[in-house]
């Protein structure tokens, strides 16, 4: 959903929702966040002829399930990630901080290339646990849908 400058109120009604279902995973982020949310399947039979298989963490899976039924996933997230000079996680740490109540969507989009780039290559739906991104998001969504009209 795009924030075509829409008024603080509109845009607060628009993500209210989704911001209310991540939220309930604050304190599972806030546990682990820095830490692994994988691992590598190395139960009895498993010899060095193997593949490894990587084993998520049941409510990171849970999490991403929850994003994808969200308003904030975006395809074209890779035109904020051009727009903002996204590069690194640090970038997107920068960006997260900066960002305002306007520019809810840019928050999107960031989640979505966590998303949508960890269904070709899994390990980076745990990239964004342990650079704290996923963490630094739901903090910052959080703080910015606390937010009220002065005049109210």
């Amino acid at each position: 959903m795009e924030s075509l400058k829409l008024s603080r109120e509109e845009i607060i009604i628009c993500y209210k929702e989704d911001v209310e279902r991540l939220l309930k995973f604050l304190p599972w982020l806030e546990k682990i966040s820095g830490g692994e949310a994988s691992g590598v399947y190395s139960g009895e039979g498993i010899g060095k002829s193997s593949m490894a298989v990587p084993v998520y963490d049941s409510t990171l899976l849970s999490f991403i399930k929850e994003i994808r039924n969200t308003d904030f996933i975006n395809r074209n997230y890779v035109y904020t990630y051009s727009r903002y000079r996204i590069k690194t996680a640090k970038d997107e740490l920068r960006v997260i901080d900066a960002c305002s109540l306007q520019e809810v969507s840019v928050l999107g989009d960031i989640l979505s290339k966590y998303v949508l780039r960890g269904d070709v290559k899994g390990a980076v739906w745990s990239e964004g646990v342990s650079n704290g991104v996923y963490l630094a998001l739901l903090l910052k969504l959080k703080d910015l849908m606390e937010i009220r009209n002065p005049q109210a």
